[in-house]
């Protein structure tokens, strides 16, 4: 099958369920593109060498890592050395072993290849893990750590032995971490015939033993009978600003705590949230970038066009939650606005805390399981028959009045 190679075509091209499939480009006759299972995508050339039967296959490079510009570009160059009578895959096979590529290579090319897909407060949390955790490993070829390492490293972290604090929880983390740069390697590093240099995951071995430690989920909302004391509480945030300055952010940070509370956005949603994604004329809005990278609309209520209309007198920034720079959004909370805004709510919370209110309460008033679904953008890849469910935005604007009704019958 061939298609016309674009970003946009290929950065929505179809992830296969299993194995991997191949798209020949429309412009460059011999060069493809092969998507895995994991979603890796990378640029290979087929040509037949002189003097022998078979095509030969030499992977270019990955995508996005390498551009599409870039990879027409080399796939012309490759086609050149074959029609010499050179094999590249031998040339690649003198640089590329599985000794030469450390765990510290496979992070950073793994972090450069998700782009802008990965969350900034991930990677931190990535950097953390491999740095406390597995900072003796850095520079050991990735090859080299094997099932017996993973196994008691995970173990020495869950009991603090040796030179860690005792962290169940750190343990799991920090293994799924080298889970994902171990599945990353699989589909990006390869040999001379295009095999993967990296087949197994030691860390398997943690799952085979059923020696992932039980952790705690934290289920947190804010009750029904707290919603009146936490609304009094954050409605006072700008009357503990101490200049101006922090009297305007405090606004903002009210604002966009009620606005996730009343819509269960997601905080990276709301935050990112401009106004050229909303529609007054129609009372709704969308958001473009979700996690599920599908586009999600809500209709606007009357609490939120309030929301709207106070952060519209405030700015002429193009986003809805602005920040002290212009044209920046206002960045995440951080401790101490959330420590004053729980002292003052006298309630604890996070920002997931809030769309988890908003789902409960949805759940309460929405009696269709696929409404629900729809109003938090929640997306179940088993569910085979809600992918032939149409709901309307128009469908939604009822039952979100209802969750609005039911919030504020607590507020009250």
């Amino acid at each position: 099958m061939k298609i016309n190679f674009t970003r946009k075509e290929l950065d929505n091209i179809e992830i296969p369920s299993k194995g991997q499939v191949a798209y020949g480009d429309t412009e460059i006759k011999g060069l493809t593109i092969r998507v895995t299972h994991l979603g890796v995508k990378a640029f290979v050339v087929r040509k037949r060498l002189k003097g022998n039967k078979n095509a030969s296959y030499v992977t270019l490079g990955h995508y996005p890592t390498m551009t599409i510009t870039q990879a027409r570009k080399q796939a012309q160059g490759t086609f050149s050395s074959i029609n010499e009578g050179i094999d590249p895959n031998k040339i690649k096979g003198d640089t590329l072993s599985k000794q030469s590529i450390t765990l510290q290579q496979v992070f950073d090319d793994y972090i450069r290849s998700r782009g802008t897909k990965i969350e900034e407060s991930t990677i931190v949390n990535y950097r953390s893990a491999l740095k406390i955790y597995l900072g003796d490993w850095r520079k050991k070829p990735i090859g080299n750590i094997t099932r017996n390492m993973v196994e008691q490293r995970h173990r020495d972290i869950t009991y603090g032995m040796g030179k860690f604090k005792e962290s169940p929880t750190r343990a799991n983390t920090t293994m799924r971490v080298l889970r994902a740069l171990f599945n990353y390697a699989h589909g990006q590093y390869e040999d001379s015939k295009g095999e993967p240099l990296f087949v197994h995951n030691p860390v398997q071995r943690i799952s085979h033993n059923k020696s992932w430690n039980r952790e705690k989920v934290r289920q947190g909302l804010v009750n029904n009978y707290d919603l009146k004391q936490w609304y009094e509480g954050i409605m006072s945030l700008p009357e503990h600003g101490k200049n101006t300055v922090k009297r305007n952010s405090s606004e903002v940070v009210r604002d966009l705590f009620i606005f996730i509370i009343f819509t269960g956005l997601r905080r990276n949603e709301a935050l990112e949230l401009k106004w050229e994604d909303i529609d007054f004329r129609n009372n709704s809005f969308i958001v473009e970038d979700t996690k599920n990278h599908e586009t999600h609309a809500l209709p606007l209520t009357k609490t939120l066009l309030e929301i709207l209309d106070r952060r519209k007198e405030d700015s002429d920034n193009p986003y809805v939650f602005q920040g002290e720079k212009p044209n920046t959004h206002l960045s995440p909370p951080q401790k101490r606005q959330m420590a004053r805004a729980r002292d003052l709510a006298g309630v604890y919370f996070n920002l997931h805390d809030l769309r988890r209110t908003f789902e409960t309460t949805a759940n309460k008033v929405v009696f269709s399981t696929y409404t629900l679904k729809k109003l938090i953008n929640h997306k179940d890849p088993k569910d085979v028959t809600g992918r032939y469910v149409i709901i309307q935005l128009e469908d939604l604007r009822d039952p979100m009045k209802h969750i609005e009704a039911e919030l504020w019958s607590h507020i009250k």
